[in-house]
């Protein structure tokens, strides 16, 4: 999500966004061209424009790239560019048409080689999309030849020749697809479809189970996988890949509503959520991290956006990006504790013990009555040995302001660091009668017995 600008290279080009909701746009640049000093500064507009591609603000995008392509157009390294981004908003929006004629401008212009050969890389898919199948194969094949390295080029490639039903050619565009690139799981998929089509059960079920291991959200792998094990047989086995098929394909139909609805209404950062706990549900963590972050773009001074990629960083163990994003979130709401208790809890996880009391102090500032911050501030004090005073003086306020299991254990946690042990009895019986069936509360109340005795 985040495009950093090398110092040698001067202007953007995609790589390839998949039509499909799958894929996230990736931003490579070209070497650097004769105008690059004397126009910097389309280089950011470029940028900008691809990042509104990225959040999928389409209008948006468009206008910077006809605007670009309406200044520059006696360019021709700038206007092919522009407009070959003008095609992919098009093919982004399925205005199929439309890309095509960009996309022909794009190498009328004669674009440099990389502009070239991804244009001819999405007139391929385009056609392909069109059923226009000689089409597509004369500009995939254009493609391959002007990025050999490309893997995406050769699988689009296999899928024309699988619908011409010509499974050699096929199958051996694919498997160099997967030499060029070994995690695209399409390609797999596509060796799988064509194993499947020659009858061939038991080798394309290898390659499905390949494609799954790459993306396990493809719903349309769990079809093939139902299918391929009914030829097989195995009643059990489709049953099962069926119902995966049935519950991934809620979850797109979902997916689809929700991204129409932000483009419909893109003023209404809620939706950003709701997709994002919908990824969240489905353990797609991933997706769910790039949507809320597309959300603090879009909408910067939306607290909710900040908190649930804060939130999908802690549960991903990215502890450096979760402080990052709750002190972004810190600036958006100086006024709420809960964003300092959270990134005080983050420093105590990565034994930084200072910030962290810094934190908790900065939340009680902002509302005295946060009881975890009284809580956590005073369980830090505790087990580092120090400020004991104060740490029973902030426990006991926290259970003074919520008096529940977890705040009297703490209570009882710094009467015990203080060897004040009647007291911490106490306090930890009344946290066992609150929550009986906790063991760390028993345990706690067996150390304090010990030392009592």
């Amino acid at each position: 999500m985040h495009l950093r600008m090398p110092t040698r290279q001067c202007y953007l080009l995609p790589t390839v966004k998949s039509i499909s909701l799958s894929f996230v746009l990736l931003v490579s640049f070209l070497s650097l061209p004769r105008w690059c000093d004397a126009e910097q500064g389309v280089n950011n507009r470029f940028e900008r424009g691809v990042r509104y591609l990225e959040m999928e603000q389409y209008d948006l995008a468009l206008a910077e790239f006809l605007s670009i392509e309406q200044e520059f157009g006696t360019s021709a390294d700038i206007s092919s560019l522009a407009q070959y981004y003008i095609g992919f908003v098009h093919q982004e929006l399925n205005d199929l048409s439309l890309a095509v004629s960009a996309y022909q401008e794009a190498l009328a212009l004669k674009a440099p080689q990389e502009v070239q050969g991804n244009t001819h890389l999405q007139l391929g898919i385009v056609y392909k999309l069109q059923g226009k199948l000689p089409l597509a194969e004369n500009h995939l094949k254009q493609s391959r030849m002007l990025l050999p390295a490309a893997g995406q080029s050769h699988t689009h490639l296999g899928d024309v020749y699988l619908l011409q039903r010509r499974f050699n050619a096929a199958e051996k565009a694919y498997r160099e697809a997967t030499r060029l690139n070994p995690e695209h799981t399409e390609s797999y998929y596509g060796l799988g479809r064509v194993a499947e089509m020659q009858n061939r059960f038991q080798q394309a079920m290898e390659y499905y189970n390949a494609a799954l291991l790459r993306n396990r959200y493809s719903s349309q792998v769990h079809y093939r996988r139902a299918l391929t094990y009914q030829k097989l047989g195995d009643k059990a086995q489709s049953a099962a890949a069926m119902a995966q098929f049935q519950r991934l394909k809620t979850y797109e139909d979902q997916m689809h509503r929700f991204r129409e609805g932000i483009y419909n209404n893109p003023n209404l950062p809620v939706l950003y959520i709701k997709l994002g706990e919908l990824h969240e549900a489905y353990d797609n963590l991933t997706e769910a991290a790039q949507i809320y972050e597309v959300a603090t773009q879009v909408h910067p001074s939306y607290l909710p956006a900040y908190l649930h990629l804060g939130a999908v960083f802690i549960e991903q163990r990215a502890l450096e990006k979760a402080v990052e994003v709750y002190q972004k979130a810190a600036e958006v709401a100086p006024d709420n504790a809960q964003v300092q208790i959270k990134l005080g809890v983050i420093y105590i996880n990565q034994h930084q013990f200072e910030p962290a009391i810094a934190a908790f102090k900065r939340a009680i500032a902002v509302d005295n009555t946060a009881a975890e911050a009284y809580n956590n501030l005073a369980r830090l004090y505790a087990g580092l040995g120090k400020e004991m005073q104060q740490a029973i003086h902030l426990a006991q306020q926290a259970v003074a302001l919520a008096p529940t299991a977890k705040y009297y254990d703490t209570l009882a946690y710094t009467y015990y660091r203080n060897a004040q042990y009647m007291q911490a009895l106490d306090a930890i019986n009344q946290a066992i009668s609150l929550a009986p069936n906790v063991d760390a509360y028993s345990k706690l109340r067996a150390k304090i017995q010990k030392e009592k005795k």
